[in-house]
């Protein structure tokens, strides 16, 4: 399983991540209520908690979660007991609403129903943008090596497609556009995006999950562009690697195109595969998850993210990620299955047999446009023809090259092939198997840059997530202070497998599993 370059566990004792997970009860005095007994904690309505004591215990919680100044990572804000958007409070989130209204009641019982509905709706909100906003302001001026945000925003809500299965389209309803943008304030002061694309059993390998996920992600790329027009936020697409309502089921490589295919295609900065601990309860589930590992999700992995650096060197000449030209079209960042095929040998590991055609790079120009990395400028290349030397790699000794020769005489024959004499090498030393760590309570891969490309600067720099290969020009483009520095993991797949945590020795009885909190 050593494909993820970056590490996350959901222990509440974890400290030092590069990527950090902020829960209700990890960072200051979150107000919520429990739905369905009315149970208050830390005020339960957010303008019944005070914001300095709030504020005062985050900074202890931010420091001792994130001990490091220079550490570059995640850092994402898990809070969804209630919504910031006063009619989003819906469903057994309307207690929220109704003790706001009760409490305005309570001070004067004068006041029409309406009249203490539209008090309760302002001062609510008013409450719930100041505890977002100002926590939100306190974790980038602490820590500005991490990208902040909130999960699950924004969202588009286009869960539609089981009352509407056979006229759905996913599209996000103006309405929700328009409450999206109520929340710019949240969007100016984010520095990543975090939208979710979970899928059910009932969008299974259809094309109503492709609709699902493809405005959901691209309603996200819109609101990446409000705080700067000309550098977005970056976006990181949470996925699941099984399906929320029957979680021994995984999804199929046509879930996966449906989901982490999509959100490259659109854009993308990374995806944040996020599992749960029902998939290593036992010794069978382990193995369930770790044949899934290496036979479908990690191949699929290889495959889109070498794609998606050929087409980074084809069309942006290294300096930008690539996106669909026409957002709504079918068109992916997929290596071409009739010229190459990806294939695990006995011993684990992968390699990559064929080469790509002409027309395979012909249609990364065709069919895709350039979001350039930050600070760099990426103007499309327009002829094929012009590429002198392409060495496409997705870790230190995963590549693709192709000689300076073999590109400059492509020959425009029928087929239009490129020569067999064109060098085309995959060498990996890793494999893609689960390893035993008894001391850890995370698992981890050694494969870093084919999921991540963690710099804004030249291609030497691109590492496997290890610090010690960050140069400091690289350090500094995480820093927050200054938008143009904010697309700072530029690249097209960050994969993170978060709190599935296994432990297992593959020719032993014994299995390790880790605890939680």
């Amino acid at each position: 399983m050593n494909f993820f370059p970056l590490i996350g566990s959901t222990l509440k004792t974890s400290i030092g991540q590069n990527i950090t997970l902020f829960y209700p009860d990890r960072l200051g005095y979150y107000p919520y209520k429990n739905e369905v007994t009315g149970e208050a904690f830390n005020g339960g309505l957010p303008q019944l908690s005070l914001l300095e004591n709030h504020l005062k215990k985050a900074k202890e919680d931010i420091q001792f979660y994130i001990p490091s100044d220079e550490q570059l990572g995640l850092a994402v804000i898990d809070w969804e007991n209630w919504r910031p958007v006063w009619i989003r409070n819906w469903g057994s989130k309307d207690i929220y609403r109704q003790e706001s209204i009760e409490l305005v009641q309570q001070r004067d019982l004068s006041l029409s129903e309406g009249e203490a509905r539209a008090i309760a709706k302002m001062e609510f909100e008013f409450a719930a943008k100041s505890f977002m906003l100002e926590t939100l302001k306190l974790g980038i001026e602490m820590k500005p090596n991490r990208l902040w945000g909130y999960y699950l925003y924004p969202d588009c809500y286009n869960y539609d497609y089981k009352q509407n299965p056979h006229n759905y389209t996913g599209t996000c309803l103006d309405i929700e556009i328009e409450r999206n943008n109520e929340l710019n304030w949240l969007w100016e002061k984010s520095t990543a995006l975090y939208p979710s694309v979970y899928l059910e059993t009932a969008l299974k390998s259809s094309r109503n999950a492709q609709l699902f996920v493809r405005n959901r992600v691209q309603e996200a790329i819109r609101t990446s562009y409000v705080s700067n027009s000309s550098h977005p936020l970056p976006v990181f697409v949470y996925t699941r690697p099984v399906f929320t309502d029957v979680y021994e089921e995984y999804l199929s490589e046509d879930d996966l195109v449906n989901t982490i295919g999509e959100s490259a295609a659109l854009g993308a900065s990374g995806i944040v595969i996020w599992g749960d601990m029902n998939l290593t309860q036992n010794k069978n589930t382990c193995r369930t998850l770790d044949n899934y590992l290496r036979r479908t999700l990690t191949p699929y992995l290889i495959n889109v993210t070498m794609a998606a650096r050929i087409c980074s060197q084809v069309l942006c000449q290294d300096s930008g990620a690539c996106a669909r030209k026409k957002w709504n079209s079918n068109d992916y960042l997929h290596l071409n299955p009739e010229n190459i095929a990806i294939q695990m040998t006995k011993d684990g590991k992968y390699t990559l047999q064929g080469q790509p055609s002409y027309q395979d790079l012909q249609a990364f120009i065709e069919k895709f446009d350039c979001l350039c990395y930050a600070g760099h400028s990426c103007e499309p290349r327009a002829d094929i023809n012009d590429i002198h030397y392409l060495h496409a790699c997705i870790s230190e000794d995963i590549c693709i090259q192709i000689s300076s020769n073999s590109l400059s005489n492509i020959e425009a024959s029928e087929e239009k092939i490129l020569p067999n004499r064109t060098a085309f090498s995959f060498i990996s030393e890793s494999k893609g198997t689960l390893s035993t760590h008894p001391e850890t309570e995370y698992f981890q891969s050694t494969f870093g840059n084919n999921i991540l490309n963690i710099t804004t600067a030249e291609y030497n720099t691109v590492t496997a997530a290890s610090s010690y290969d960050l140069e400091e020009n690289d350090t500094r483009t995480f820093s927050s202070s200054s938008s143009y520095k904010i697309r700072m993991f530029n690249l097209f797949h960050l994969v993170l497998l978060l709190r599935t945590l296994i432990q297992m020795a593959h020719e032993s009885e014994n299995i390790l599993f880790p605890h939680y909190i």
